[in-house]
């Protein structure tokens, strides 16, 4: 059932303008990270990406006309994440383990470092849980915890030598690697050959298709799989939708639903009323619901006390004289990050979104429970001013119950690097 969709296409950017740029050590000499290695045509740290097309080039001057999603390069500025100096007191070793390796004289332990990466191995994921686990020399269960930094780095050190489990969690994604750990070494599992990511089925997503927005392109481009449901249940789809949200135990079998903007699901409470109690159940049960632009009323009506919406806040009102969809086309906001850790994410506190597929739906403010990541000024119809409106926001109705997050931006044509980022940001917070 899972499979790569074959059903939409998606014009984004082949290179992926993610998060702040760091040093990569990797398997080679240095890391790129200055303007000359960036421009020298070849892969310095090992990681599988040359010049521009690596991620930590994005700050040098060599790349920050084009692949610099930042706009801020400054090649003379120190890199403030880099904790290679963590490493400086081991050998490195790029491999995964020597077979024939020894844990003699017992009590001898090494360390890893490593990037927590989605599994196109190119996209790097903050905050996640990162420990190893396993059995000592002496027979004694141990664990080394950490999270992964801005950029996705972590180090786990004193790991006792031998072969364990090393496992990384955020939100709904987890994966297991095993890893083979040398007395007084480094386990650098960073370079391209050996990155230890989260896995195509990590998480188990289904995807509602839309009209106006194309989120199963996002996941394809971030190396996840998904199940992906239409109206008609054609075109190779493992279902309908109204087949999926009217069964509750398979909608429950999901760790993410992704509802795409328009069609069916922009108007499902006015005329599939009767689904609507399932992703109230579903998201309570500890299911994330990701939500663009029209499919606000899904939230809407499952937890109708956490956002509220221009005009009425009646889920009923899509397509009427009082719906929230008032953003015209060709608007354009200069928004500002209010999330302390996304902005550190895309380097920058104000980012430029557009809206030039609209109209488009307008919130006005949340409530208590509920985050605003991205607020802006906006003008909607007849001029009229919403300020700091919440246009990327997220809110946990209950305890024990999964993440619900909105964006009116799309992922489609009007996508600038900035909003992608943020996109990447968002799937990695459910």
């Amino acid at each position: 059932m899972h499979r790569w969709s074959q059903i939409l296409s998606i014009s984004l950017p082949i290179v992926l303008p993610i998060f702040t740029a760091c040093s990569d050590d990797g398997a080679g000499a240095g890391g790129e990270s200055t303007a000359a290695l960036c421009s020298n045509g070849g892969d310095d740290d090992g990681d599988g990406f040359t010049d521009c097309g690596d991620q930590d080039c994005w700050r040098t001057s060599a790349c920050s006309d084009t692949s610099n999603p930042n706009g801020d390069a400054d090649a003379s500025s120190p890199d403030t994440s880099d904790t290679s100096d963590v490493a400086d007191t081991f050998t490195f070793d790029t491999s995964l383990g020597d077979t024939s390796m020894t844990c003699d004289p017992c009590g001898q332990k090494g360390s890893i470092k490593g990037r927590v990466c989605a599994p196109s191995a190119n996209v790097f994921v903050n905050g996640a849980d990162v420990w190893v686990e396993g059995t000592g020399c002496n027979g004694e269960p141990f664990e080394v915890r950490t999270t992964s930094d801005i950029d996705g780095t972590y180090y786990l050190l004193d790991v006792p030598c031998g072969v364990h489990t090393l496992n990384i969690e955020k939100g709904s994604f987890a994966a297991t690697h095993p890893v083979q750990i040398a007395p007084g070494q480094l386990l650098d599992v960073t370079g391209a050959a050996n990155k230890l990511c989260f896995g195509a089925t990590s998480a188990k997503i289904a995807v509602l298709s839309g009209t106006w927005d194309n989120l199963a392109g996002l996941l394809d481009q971030l190396g996840l799989r998904y199940d992906f449901f239409n109206d008609a249940g054609d075109q190779g789809a493992d279902g309908t939708i109204l087949d999926l949200l009217s069964d509750p135990q398979r909608l429950k079998s999901y760790k993410i639903l992704f509802a795409n903007c328009g069609g069916t699901v922009g108007w499902l409470p006015k005329e599939h009323a009767a689904v609507m109690p399932n992703i109230k159940d579903f998201v309570l049960s500890g299911g994330s619901l990701y939500m663009s632009d029209y499919a606000w009323v899904l939230g809407e009506w499952a937890f109708p006390d956490k956002v509220t919406w221009y005009n009425n806040d009646d889920p009923n009102s899509m397509g009427t004289g009082n719906s929230p969809q008032v953003i015209p086309s060709g608007t354009k906001v200069t928004a500002t990050v209010a999330d302390g850790t996304l902005a550190s994410y895309l380097g920058k506190n104000t980012i430029a979104l557009e809206f030039d597929q609209g109209p488009q739906i307008a919130p006005v403010s949340v409530q208590s429970g509920a985050f605003a990541h991205v607020v802006g000024d906006i003008k909607v119809a007849f001029q009229l001013d919403i300020k700091n409106a919440p246009l990327t926001l997220s809110y946990v109705p209950a305890q024990g119950a999964g993440r619900v997050i909105y964006t009116n931006f799309h992922n489609d044509a009007q996508t600038t690097s900035d909003m992608l980022t943020i996109l990447h940001y968002l799937v990695f917070s459910l």
